[in-house]
């Protein structure tokens, strides 16, 4: 289908120039390249382009006013966007000027195809437009692909919402529930499900489930009976009024996507039923690779916890005071979070920071650390810088960067007179004031060389004493009545 299109590739990373260009060469397009704006004008005045792949971000001009200057000069050049950080505002400017579609790099040759498709289908439609309306006999026709092109619209928009549903999960939102919502409410299902598919006694697995009022379906979905390939492909099995995607990860099917359209919506048929499965297999395909992303990040976060763990480990064979003292802060930050309560992602936080807090005491000398007499001014100081070496260690793992600000800032005071940069109040992460109140506890009531640990009562009754100083008022308080209530763990 694109045997012989004329394409200019515009971008100035020239590695990126030549992988398409062999890409699509192979596919029987003709290629014109431009590593800038300049460069991409000149070719468009002097040839005949069907299709352009513009970089968002070019070395003199930036790729959405091109695409305003390409479209001046030749309105039929169908241009896709490209881009590695794209915001929505590009993506509304780019649309508003004429743009085809959007790609966010790194994509999918597979999907590229897809696109150039249909991109070339809608300037077909608008080469058509325009030679029809010169012709008063042909209104008609003009009417028509005026609704196509409307239909054409409501497609990319479509298209444009099922990415931007996608795109704003965050690692703690669950997928799996969300691919069945959006497939529900694109395709007009009154039940939507995801199976899990286990390869080895090749059954489906219903795991998600969302369905109208008053549907009572009682299907079962047997892979087994599907036709073959369907596990490991990107073919849709349609049966009746349902419709079933697999959900594949490197060549794998390790789910199913399944809708049941509603009574009530369009019939099911012909054109209509053309569009639910374009619109399920890209609902499955963003699932797919949002659910890849999920495992890989997973993979990558625990190696880096074990290894951090493995670092604590270090301190507490150099210190075992560290060990149970991060133990019991955990517990008790995790507990009053809880009485605080404070979401899923800051309880995860406190979660993976607690153990670690003290992880910057890797870098303070023994003479310092294990010194069994009251430190020195001195001393104290080389102590203290322990919070920014703990986030200097930490920081340098990107999918650890908030945790590494808790660190820092765990010994920071409400009245702003803490260290290491003097931040008060709710400028304070709220993990940070938690774990302060938590930490001073623990320390004023643990036994060390240089002195007794204090009663309970004593501790708590400075924890009161300095609410709104050193510590949140409204933490202490809870902290106060959380240990008065003895449920803090052990």
């Amino acid at each position: 289908m694109l045997e012989n299109k004329r394409v200019l590739v515009v971008d100035d990373n020239p590695d990126i120039i030549g992988a398409l260009t062999d890409f699509l060469e192979l596919n029987g397009c003709k290629i014109f390249a431009a590593t800038s704006g300049r460069e991409a004008i000149d070719i468009v005045k002097q040839t005949d382009i069907e299709v352009a792949l513009l970089d968002v971000r070019l070395p003199d001009i930036n790729g959405v006013s091109l695409l305003d200057i390409l479209k001046k000069e030749d309105p039929t050049i169908a241009v896709i966007m490209m881009t590695g950080y794209s915001t929505h505002k590009d993506i509304i400017d780019a649309m508003k000027k004429g743009a085809s579609d959007f790609l966010l790099k790194p994509f999918e040759y597979d999907n590229l195809i897809m696109v150039m498709i249909r991109a070339l289908r809608e300037r077909a439609l608008m080469l058509d437009r325009e030679k029809f309306s010169k012709s008063l006999e042909d209104k008609k026709k003009i009417e028509i692909l005026n609704r196509e092109l409307q239909g054409k619209i409501q497609e990319l928009t479509t298209m444009y919402n099922i990415s931007t549903k996608f795109n704003a999960l965050n690692i703690y939102d669950d997928v799996y529930e969300k691919t069945v919502n959006i497939a529900k409410d694109v395709l007009g299902a009154c039940l939507c499900r995801f199976y899990l598919y286990d390869a080895a006694t090749k059954e489906a697995i219903l795991f998600k489930e969302k369905k109208d009022e008053g549907v009572n379906e009682e299907y079962i979905l047997k892979p087994n009976e599907m036709p073959n390939g369907l596990n490991t492909g990107k073919r849709c099995y349609i049966k009746d009024d349902m419709l079933t995607v697999p959900i594949v990860i490197k060549g794998e099917t390790i789910g199913f996507l399944f809708v049941k359209k509603t009574k009530n919506s369009i019939e099911f048929g012909s054109n209509q039923l053309e569009k639910d499965v374009f619109f399920l297999k890209i609902i499955g395909e963003q699932a797919s690779s949002q659910i890849e992303n999920r495992i890989l990040y997973e993979s990558l976060f625990e190696s880096v916890f074990m290894t951090h763990m493995s670092l604590i480990t270090a301190i507490n064979k150099r210190d075992s005071y560290t060990e149970n003292h991060c133990k019991r802060v955990t517990e008790m930050s995790l507990t009053l979070a809880d009485k605080i309560g404070l979401n899923s992602l800051e309880k995860d936080i406190l979660r993976v920071v607690g153990p670690i807090h003290d992880l910057g005491k890797i870098g303070i000398p023994d003479a310092i650390l294990l010194k069994p007499e009251k430190l020195t001014p001195e001393e104290y100081t080389i102590m203290k810088s322990h919070s920014t070496l703990g986030e200097e260690i930490l920081s340098r793992f990107e999918i650890l960067s908030r945790e590494s600000m808790i660190i820092r800032a765990h010994h920071e005071r409400f009245d702003g007179r803490g260290y290491p940069d003097g931040k008060s109040g709710n400028n304070i992460p709220v993990c940070a004031r938690i774990l302060a109140v938590c930490d001073t506890f623990d320390a004023m009531t643990t036994d060390r060389p240089y002195r007794k640990a204090l009663t309970v009562e004593d501790a708590l009754m400075e924890i009161e004493r300095c609410a709104g100083t050193q510590f949140d008022p409204d933490i202490a308080v809870m902290f106060i009545k959380m240990i008065k209530n003895g449920n803090y763990g052990t």
